[in-house]
């Protein structure tokens, strides 16, 4: 391994990110809110840190420098952000500004925050604008950003995003700065959008950041739930819904000059499919409990729940934990699938959920005719045997990973129901459980042992923990 060239990635990785504090600075320095101070000296310290590696050429990354990279820029990046809440004293336990920082830039939504208005304007901007940073993810940043890095595709084949997991181009600086563009435009639309709906530009800015990265971050204390407005749910639930489609697709889309091509695909397909018996579902056991007045709240509310769940974004315009156990088992379900591959959305993702179903049908069919040879396919393609090994790896370790951590956390004497909710909700990047972490309520209830055990889970999930897993194989087993 050549460590000075993972320092050097890593460092100038982390400036690219940090060169976002300029905005909530700015924003401090015109409101007068005094916060600037907790932006800059970050800033300041990363441009430091990165300094020396001025001199050290760029060379392409091989495979397990690029994995020690990722990892260590989704483990780093949050320490930044943590920083400018401690200087400030608006988080003053470290261990509970990093699992804020982890939360945000993972786009997972949990907090601990008791009182999130509290905090001055332009530190909920800058925690907001951390989830929508790590919704695009840094790889978009090399290339878009700093496209004089010359950074292997290695880098971009486990970035959380999954941004290429099929390659629809040679030319991959291309796919990304169309992604950068689309996410740019779906950025301004919502923005434009909520403000029409009644928000105000500084609260539709926040929640479009935590809206397109799928990331549910809410500078209100009853998150959507706030503004009471059914303009207001529509909007964000339709760019909740666009965030966790496919972002090659909209490449494909662009390139083709067809914007309905997106809902060709196969996951897009199946992901609206799911959204709607999940709305249809959720809308008649509230309505069968009668815990709204009439159909239409019952609908309003079942279809932004059940979207907020799929997307895995974790925005709430109820608390949810007082719905029907059904409504709840219909929604975490919804959130374990999550959405599409390629996506910000988090979940074991469409693409697997679908191959797993094949498979589940293949074997079924395998019992009744044994001597029947199989072959999968996904969007009319054959699936490659090593892929379909890789889906079944990963829905084990998945699942595994899940059941460690949610076990794990009842050590504290919480309950089952309270731990596992949290294990899913960090793990799948949904942001709230249920019972001691519902949405209404937040995850200081854990110890700081445990905050910092969801913390990795968070990192994990949002890398898809195989890559992490393998970073710490080599350490412990194999020869970097």
């Amino acid at each position: 391994m050549r460590p000075l060239l993972v320092y050097k990635v890593v460092s100038t990785l982390l400036l690219a990110l940090s060169l976002s504090l300029l905005l909530p600075l700015g924003y401090s320095l015109y409101i007068g809110d005094g916060c600037w101070r907790d932006f800059l000296l970050p800033l300041l310290a990363v441009v430091l840190i990165t300094l020396p590696s001025l001199r050290i050429p760029f060379e392409d990354l091989n495979l397990k420098e690029a994995l020690l990279s990722v990892t260590l820029v989704w483990f780093l990046f949050p320490a930044v952000v943590a920083s400018v809440y401690i200087l400030g004293a608006h988080i003053k336990d470290p261990v509970n500004a990093y699992f804020e920082s982890v939360s945000g830039f993972t786009t997972t939504g949990a907090t601990i925050l008791n009182n999130i208005e509290a905090l001055p304007s332009s530190v909920l901007l800058w925690r907001s604008l951390t989830q929508w940073l790590g919704g695009l993810g840094f790889i978009v940043f090399s290339f878009s950003v700093l496209p004089f890095i010359r950074v292997s595709y290695h880098l971009i084949k486990f970035e959380s995003s999954k941004l290429v997991e099929e390659r629809v181009s040679p030319n991959i600086g291309e796919v990304v700065r169309t992604v950068l563009l689309v996410y740019l435009l779906l950025t301004v639309a919502e923005t434009v959008l909520l403000r029409l709906a009644g928000m105000d530009w500084y609260q539709a800015l926040n929640h479009t950041f935590a809206t397109i990265s799928t990331g549910g971050f809410s500078p209100k204390n009853e998150s959507v739930a706030a503004f009471h407005s059914f303009a207001v749910e529509l909007v964000i639930a339709t760019f909740m819904l666009l965030g966790s489609l496919n972002l090659a697709v909209y490449y494909r889309s662009f390139k083709e000059r067809n914007p309905l091509k997106v809902l060709t695909y196969f996951e897009t397909k199946s992901l609206l499919a799911l959204t709607l018996i999940g709305v249809l579902a959720i809308t008649y056991d509230l309505w069968r409990n009668h815990l709204y007045p009439n159909l239409f709240e019952d609908f309003r509310y079942a279809l932004f729940q059940t979207v907020s769940a799929v997307t895995t974004t974790g925005f709430a315009s109820d608390d949810f934990n007082k719905y029907p156990p059904f409504a709840v088992a219909v929604m975490f379900f919804l959130t374990l699938i999550g959405g599409s591959a390629g996506s910000t959305a988090g979940g074991i993702k469409q693409i697997r959920f679908i191959l797993l179903l094949k498979v589940l049908k293949g074997e079924i069919k395998k019992t009744l005719h044994p001597r029947l040879v199989l072959r999968y396919s996904l969007g009319g393609k054959v699936v490659d045997i090593n892929f379909l090994y890789g889906v079944l790896a990963f829905g084990f370790i998945y699942m595994t990973t899940l059941a460690v951590f949610g076990i794990l956390l009842t050590i504290g004497g919480h309950d089952l129901v309270t731990s596992f909710s949290a294990s899913i909700a960090c793990l799948t990047s949904f942001g709230p459980g249920l019972g001691e972490v519902g949405p209404m309520d937040n995850f200081n209830v854990f110890a700081d042992w445990q905050k910092l055990l969801l913390s990795l889970e968070m990192i994990m999930g949002r890398l898809e923990i195989l890559p992490v897993v393998a970073v710490v194989y080599a350490l412990l087993f194999d020869r970097f």
